[in-house]
């Protein structure tokens, strides 16, 4: 998953739950408090969560720790007043994720599956985060396992997204059949979005099936430019110095904002190119485009 609808599942069901208690906290005070105390803890964790967890020392950010603990205590209070609401149990798993708990983390999402007033589209999003932190606990079969308990209800609006992390997992576990018949179930299916198909081409190239890869990358590009950079970096594992680079001047011409941003991002990926005068163009600094 791309990072923006990773964070939208990892951090999006408790936004319509603040919005459900607004409009009950108009009928009585404890409720407004209630809601203040739940946006307060909204607006620490959000802030907590744009400051990286460590410096470059190594040491922990103090105003990162700080503002965690600062909204765990809004959340002490809320539970205090009003046990056993969902948003809260999420907060608490979001704060737990942040501070590298992600058992806890895990706990914490299941806990507000439980929850009376847990929405629908709110659970499938608890679902997906509570995989997540069991695979970064090291619990991959337990992953798996939440992922098949809520198969049914998951794949009404996120199937590909569930097929494909559980692929991911399958290949940490050392299981790349089963990952390969997953993602094969993706593309598969033509009603399947552009990005989910792009999701899928990284993990047959993780699994190192690059015949794969490279096809579906070729049958997405035009509808996701940022494929043929994908493909360049593969190319180039190949030996296609010529082709990588013609790829990656097409993707970044189309996107370069983000086609910069992924080269930074994996630098060795790409140090067989370092010296060459093309690559060196095609990665200078621009200039801003006057106004008009």
């Amino acid at each position: 998953m791309n990072q923006g609808p990773k964070r939208a599942l990892l951090y999006g069901g408790a936004g319509a739950v603040l919005t459900a208690i607004g409009l009950v906290a108009a009928n009585t005070s404890a409720e407004g408090d209630i809601e203040t105390l739940l946006s307060s803890a909204n607006v620490q964790l959000r802030l907590a969560y744009a400051i990286p967890a460590n410096d470059l020392q190594g040491k922990a950010f103090t105003s990162r720790v700080e503002l965690i603990a600062s909204a765990e205590g809004f959340l002490a209070s809320v539970e205090r007043r009003a046990p056993g609401l969902a948003c809260t149990a999420e907060f608490r798993g979001f704060a737990s994720m942040m501070k590298g708990d992600f058992q806890a983390a895990a706990t914490a999402y299941a806990a507000a599956q439980r929850c009376a007033d847990c929405q629908a589209e709110q659970r499938d999003v608890l679902v997906f985060n509570e995989a997540r932190m069991q695979v970064l606990a090291g619990n991959g079969e337990a992953a798996l396992a939440t992922f098949g308990r809520h198969a049914a209800l998951l794949d009404r609006r996120f199937g590909h997204q569930r097929a494909i992390e559980e692929a991911g997992i399958l290949r940490a576990l050392h299981r790349n059949t089963e990952a390969e018949q997953r993602l094969a179930v993706v593309v598969a299916d033509g009603a399947a979005a552009p990005m989910a198909w792009l999701q899928a081409g990284r993990e047959f190239e993780r699994l190192g099936c690059s015949d794969r890869a490279e096809t579906v990358y070729l049958a997405v590009a035009k509808s996701l430019p940022i494929a043929d950079f994908h493909l360049a970096r593969l190319k180039l594992q190949q030996g296609a110095v010529d082709t990588a680079l013609e790829l990656l001047g097409r993707a970044e011409a189309a996107v370069p904002a983000e086609v910069r941003r992924l080269v930074s991002e994996e630098p060795d990926a790409w140090r067989a190119l370092a010296e060459d005068a093309r690559f060196k163009q095609l990665m200078a600094p621009r200039a801003a485009t006057p106004g008009r």
